[in-house]
């Protein structure tokens, strides 16, 4: 009786064990599950923030911002739907992102030049390429005294044959570039020669310089108290 409680528990041990192991193990969030988990926990927790119509992006730029940051923005513009624009409350968006994909990053600067409801955007940190677009698509850009900024030619991906990948390139280095070019000089006071300059270089500056070049509006701390942003 002794051998059989003994061997019992000690089977029973091995199976907790091996379950703790396999429930750590299947439980390990990967970085798109976190980040899943986080847009919940500021869903659920940080009503004020969405009350408020501040939306943050600290991450590269990809599908979840058509999920997330677009959504909301489109949701705030239903909610002020027939009101005139001088009275609706203005959506605030934080940047701090190294980049990312061209067509999700597209799909929200198209919604924020499209939308009515005024569209803010804050450097946090760092706005570099595609955050580098999205940030110059806001109607007032603020910028952090110490943020930095990145505009460059970007990047593009293989595709499954060389034919695929021509025809891709071709489309990216006419249309795709062609429309960032005309999309900056619009929306900064960065001049075609000055781009065609800087077109094949990691070109990094200021907030000064930002300001210089009609990529920001104001310096937070110098031009703007920050009550203007939170």
């Amino acid at each position: 009786m002794a051998k059989t409680k003994t061997s019992a528990t000690s089977t029973k041990k091995e199976v907790t064990n091996t379950t703790k192991k396999k429930t750590s193990s299947s439980t390990k969030p990967t970085n798109d599950m976190q980040r899943m988990v986080n847009l919940s926990i500021d869903d659920t927790f940080c009503i004020d923030d969405l009350d408020n119509r501040r939306l943050y992006i600290n991450y590269e730029i990809d599908e979840m911002v058509i999920e997330s940051i677009v959504y909301q923005i489109m949701r705030f513009n239903r909610q002020d739907l027939g009101k005139p624009i001088e009275d609706r409350l203005p959506i605030k968006l934080y940047i701090n992102s190294p980049g990312g994909n061209v067509v999700d990053g597209y799909g929200l600067i198209d919604a924020i030049i499209t939308s009515k409801t005024p569209v803010y955007t804050i450097n946090q940190a760092m706005c570099a390429s595609m955050g580098f677009l999205i940030f110059i698509a806001g109607q007032k850009r603020f910028t952090m005294p110490h943020a930095e900024f990145l505009m460059h030619d970007g990047s593009t991906m293989g595709w499954d044959s060389t034919a695929k990948m021509k025809d891709r390139m071709d489309f990216e280095l006419n249309e795709v570039e062609a429309m960032t070019r005309e999309y900056i000089i619009e929306h900064t006071k960065i001049t075609e020669k000055l781009y065609k300059e800087k077109y094949r270089c990691e070109w990094y500056f200021l907030p000064k310089k930002a300001k210089e070049l009609g990529v920001a509006d104001c310096i937070i701390g110098e031009d703007c108290d920050i009550d203007e942003i939170i």
